[in-house]
């Protein structure tokens, strides 16, 4: 399966006050809208602006544990969505295991911004949600206002 790659183009609050990480195709318009907990939206927000704990996070941690074990991260994937859930896969490099880690898209993204690991989605993953988006949009009633999210950001 072919893959797209993402950048991380902000952390946001949608209309509830309810964190989300919005990812962007690279060289492209479409984007992926993943909704995240308070702690994970922080430590993606964190990295992205360069801010430095006093103490390692969980992340800071996974990253340290995984450098300690000459493990790599190779890239993340988002793999799936289902029921308002996305999934992914973290790629991991090491001498004899090349196995995808199932996980939490969220974790993942902050694992991969702290090692520079390229952030990719499932070609026919982002076609379906893109379509789904598109088909949404035509079901606004004549008039209706549509509101994209990312005015008020916590990044």
């Amino acid at each position: 399966m072919s893959t797209v790659e993402l950048r991380v183009e902000a952390v946001a609050l949608d209309w509830k006050g309810n964190p989300i990480v919005v990812l962007r195709e690279l060289g492209g318009e479409r984007a992926v809208f993943i909704w995240v907990g308070v702690a994970e939206a922080a430590a993606i927000s964190m990295q992205l602006e360069n801010q430095r704990p006093p103490r390692p996070l969980t992340h800071d941690l996974i990253v340290l544990i995984l450098a300690r074990t000459d493990v790599e991260v190779d890239r993340v994937v988002i793999t799936d969505m289902q029921q308002s859930t996305y999934y992914a896969h973290l790629h991991l490099r090491a001498v004899n295991d090349t196995d995808p880690i199932d996980c939490r898209p969220s974790d993942a993204i902050a694992v991969a911004l702290r090692t520079g690991a390229p952030i990719h989605i499932e070609g026919e993953l982002l076609d379906r949600l893109d379509s789904e988006r598109r088909e949404s949009e035509a079901e606004l009633s004549p008039g209706a206002t549509r509101v994209e999210p990312g005015e008020t950001t916590v990044h």
